[in-house]
């Protein structure tokens, strides 16, 4: 694409935005801010920057999140055809939304369906007002605070992509959970990619007052018959003292796509922040780095990493914690599979600003061809002496012995293989 192509494709853009931004009547200062992550996009554009410092280049501009049909309402996720259901529940999401306290499904832009469960309901007849999901845009105009956290965990100017979201995001979902409310049962958001070469491109902003229980499972996901696209959501959340905040999100894409989750959490004083990124299918490329802030005392996190590295799949996954608040404690663990020609790309970042911190870093990858390759990067900084960060590293095929001694314990090959992982 030429510089006159791209002028074009952006005026494009723009003008499809100013409607978008119409339509959803989005507060003036919110406004503002996505012009100003628009023109620091078309700053890095014409400078020639890459999408993002890490993960497998390409175009942007190849995607367009302005191109999608206009999609009607829905009464329940099994409205959905045979084959995208089949899809939808291997991405995590109940169809019939058992052990669910609500769901939302997300098609291209537009959310076709929001609603809470009959546990949902009762749990806001206990405590009216205590759970508010919305769409984020509805959401940004009822509470004008949204506002001062948007854009707070990853600011816009962090990568081409990041400016690329934040200048030209639609959809998402908002969650606020009121304090002293534990929802024992999770809310599932589902983001289903439909129309070819379309740049889905959803904002989530989770806010978890003190003392309040929820988890979130996202499901990220492509209807079969999609061949191509770009899926890449900013999440931010804001987990309360003693709060227990869960997110997890599983992807489920096809080879010709890329994926750029960025994720951002804010832990305070007491509360815990657990994630689960779970990679199941091929795709073009994947990278994410989420990123936990323990900035209260006692806090504590865990982010879990599982990716299966298939076909020709460039995954470049890690994560990172940073401790601020004093006795904090953290641990990042990530599990890879390269197979066939797959490249994966492990990193883990701890940083310790505190006294009494502790966390430890551990990445595991496991080769199942020769054609595939697998890194690791640890990395642990530290400007405290009473910091205590640890890792262990580690990449290679199956241990023969291992494996010969549990197949003879009459477990098959797959079996045997699964248990030495």
């Amino acid at each position: 694409m030429d510089k006159e192509e791209r002028k074009t494709v952006l005026s494009e853009l723009e003008y499809s935005n100013e409607g978008y931004e119409e339509e959803w009547k989005l507060p003036e200062r919110l406004r503002r801010s996505r012009d100003r992550a628009r023109k620091i996009f078309k700053e890095f554009d014409e400078k020639g920057y890459p999408a993002g410092r890490f993960g497998m280049d390409f175009d942007l501009l190849e995607y367009r999140p302005d191109i999608s049909p206009e999609r009607g309402k829905r009464k329940s996720l099994r409205e959905l055809d045979k084959e995208t259901r089949i899809t939808v529940e291997k991405s995590g999401q109940s169809i019939e939304e058992k052990y669910r306290a609500g769901t939302k499904l997300q098609e291209d832009a537009d959310t076709t369906y929001l609603d809470l469960t009959e546990y949902g309901k009762k749990l806001l007849e206990s405590f009216p007002d205590g759970v508010v999901v919305k769409e984020i845009e509805e959401a940004t105009r009822e509470y004008p605070w949204i506002e001062k956290l948007w854009s707070h965990i990853h600011p816009m100017n962090l990568d081409k992509y990041t400016a690329y979201n934040a200048g030209f995001s639609r959809g998402g979902v908002f969650v606020w959970v009121k304090k002293g409310v534990k929802m024992e049962l999770p809310l599932q958001a589902c983001f289903l990619l439909e129309t070819q070469r379309f740049a889905q491109l959803p904002r989530i902003l989770v806010v978890a007052e003190p003392y309040s229980k929820v988890h979130l499972i996202s499901g990220c996901l492509v209807q079969p018959r999609c061949e191509a696209g770009l899926h890449g959501c900013i999440t931010e959340i804001y987990a309360g003292e003693g709060s227990e905040t869960t997110y997890s999100m599983i992807h489920n894409f096809r080879e010709n796509f890329h994926i750029r989750p960025k994720i951002g959490a804010v832990i305070d004083r007491n509360g815990t922040y657990i994630e689960n990124f779970i990679i199941l299918a091929p795709c073009l490329s994947d990278q994410a780095y989420p990123t936990a802030v323990l900035r209260g005392d006692n806090s504590r996190a865990v982010i879990r990493t599982i990716a299966l590295g298939l076909k020709s799949s460039d995954i470049d996954v890690g994560s990172a914690l940073i401790f601020s608040g004093e006795n904090t404690r953290g641990e990042l663990v990530s599990r890879t599979v390269a197979t066939d020609k797959s490249n994966v790309k492990m990193r883990g970042t701890m940083k310790g600003y505190s006294h009494n911190a502790k966390g430890h870093l551990e990445c595991r990858g496991m080769l199942l061809s020769d054609t595939a390759r697998a890194r690791a990067y640890p990395q642990l900084r530290s400007t405290s002496p009473g910091v205590n960060l640890t890792h262990e590293a580690a990449i290679g095929k199956i241990a023969e012995d291992d494996l010969y001694y549990l197949m003879s314990r009459k477990m098959s090959e797959q079996e045997a293989g699964a248990r030495t992982f």
